[in-house]
């Protein structure tokens, strides 16, 4: 039983480095007859991404378990429920439908035999992006540990949930087993975009790291490099058509997987400017136009549910007949499909007459869930999303836009900017919105 710790930066391959880790325990015989590998992530999206990795392994293959840390804790509390307390269930619901579950998990991985009973069907465990657990969560890698051989990977700094302390935690992972430092990008060879991120990392002024970078000015508010370029617009919610022209020259530099990534998704300026530079068509000076562009927004789940509700609009309780003509109206998009047949069949086999309309939006809930889980996304070539919702993945280039309503502490929002210009592979554009606004945080010290 080991414990083997992979640490660094963006890019540098700490997934990449897990998996190779995995799979050479798998092929000295970590695994024995009947036995599993358990791959545990906090969000789908990771999950489907390593899922995707650990397919790509021969070794792997029929031979683990890819599950969110939430789906692996409603099993183990369900199957183990016997060793539950009034007093931990109690709390578990004080927690809600989400953490209650991680915190029962994490009391019954305290229990020895709960933890040899989870090892005899999942001696290795793997763990990506660890520093965004919460103290559950953590709980239940720190009992994992106790019984497994274990690997995980965590970037202390890649934390996105504002005011989550993850020292400790990451503390008594570099003490635990042996770690891996990473420190080469694997992701990008740009000088400019590399020196402007590490600088972000570091708590130091971004255009001091391009002056080092020999990155030169272009205008008055306006630095061009290797792989990076920053620039200040001064457009505001009033004139939302200046960082539409902006962003629209942006994407006429090219590349087929472009990322529009933003602190802020629901700022109505930049919901504006996206707006405008998917039907708006501009000429070149010297002739020619460019534009309008397809673009795709890529909400969370909780905005695909509040937006397919909000059309929808059911009534507070209807009839059977009721609710499957409304829903009809709707029936082009293949999630309200999905409630539509639910309803039907809970009408057929239960005898249902009449729905509520919070049973109609849980339905709602678990549709989009299920859609996200399975992994049925449009592709699109230019894709506008949070910074949160990008949080794991790659892109040809990115495309910042920085709006004066990001919220967070100086941490918080330093955090943020370097994961969004760590998503880039060849090119990363940071379009801050307002005057004079570089010479404070995220771009340079508090």
């Amino acid at each position: 039983m080991t414990f083997d710790f992979f640490e660094g930066p963006a890019g540098s391959g700490k997934t990449y480095s897990m998996v190779a880790h995995a799979r050479h325990l798998i092929e000295n015989d970590a695994l024995g007859e009947g036995q599993r590998m358990l791959a545990l992530t906090f969000m789908n999206g990771a999950r489907r991404r390593l899922t995707s990795s650990l397919n790509a392994e021969a070794s792997f293959r029929r031979k683990f378990d890819c599950l969110t840390f939430d789906s692996f804790a409603q099993s183990l509390a369900k199957r183990r429920s016997a060793k539950l307390t009034d007093e931990m269930r109690q709390q578990a619901e004080d927690l809600g439908q989400f953490h209650g579950p991680c915190f029962l998990a994490s009391e019954l991985l305290k229990d020895a035999e709960v933890r040899r009973w989870v090892a005899r069907t999942y001696p290795l465990v793997l763990v990506d992006e660890a520093q965004d657990l919460d103290v559950n969560r953590q709980g239940i890698v720190l009992g994992l540990i106790e019984s497994c051989t274990t690997v995980v990977a965590a970037d202390s700094f890649q934390c996105l949930n504002d005011g989550q302390e993850t020292a400790d935690f990451i503390g008594q992972l570099l003490g635990a087993g042996t770690t891996h430092s990473l420190s080469q990008s694997h992701r990008t060879n740009k000088t400019g975009l590399l020196s402007a991120a590490l600088a972000v990392r570091e708590r130091e002024n971004i255009l001091d790291a391009l002056k080092e970078e020999g990155i030169g000015k272009t205008g008055r508010v306006h630095w061009v490099g290797e792989g990076v370029e920053l620039a200040e617009v001064p457009a505001t919610a009033k004139n939302p058509g200046l960082l539409a022209w902006s962003l629209a020259f942006q994407l006429t530099q090219g590349c087929n997987d472009v990322a529009i990534l933003t602190p802020d998704s629901k700022s109505a300026i930049v919901q504006n400017a996206i707006e405008i530079a998917g039907a708006k068509e501009w000429k070149w000076p010297k002739g020619g136009t460019f534009g309008p562009f397809s673009i795709t927004w890529e909400g969370g789940d909780s905005a695909i549910e509040h937006e397919l509700a909000e059309a929808i609009r059911f009534p507070d309780i209807a009839s059977y007949d009721e609710v499957c003509a409304v829903l009809e109206e709707h029936s082009a998009q293949p999630m309200v499909k999905t409630v539509e047949r639910r309803v039907r069949r809970l009408h057929r086999v239960t005898g249902q007459a009449e729905f509520e309309k919070a049973q109609l939006v849980s339905f709602i809930s678990d549709a989009v869930r299920t859609n996200t889980r399975l992994g049925f996304k449009k592709s699109a070539k230019i894709r506008a999303m949070s910074i949160h919702a990008a949080k794991n993945r790659e892109f040809d280039r990115v495309i910042v836009l920085w709006p004066q309503s990001a919220t967070g502490s100086d941490e918080h929002k330093r955090r943020l900017l370097y994961n969004a210009m760590t998503r880039a592979k060849s090119h990363c554009t940071i379009i801050v919105l307002g005057n004079r606004r570089l010479g404070s945080a995220p771009f340079a010290p508090s």
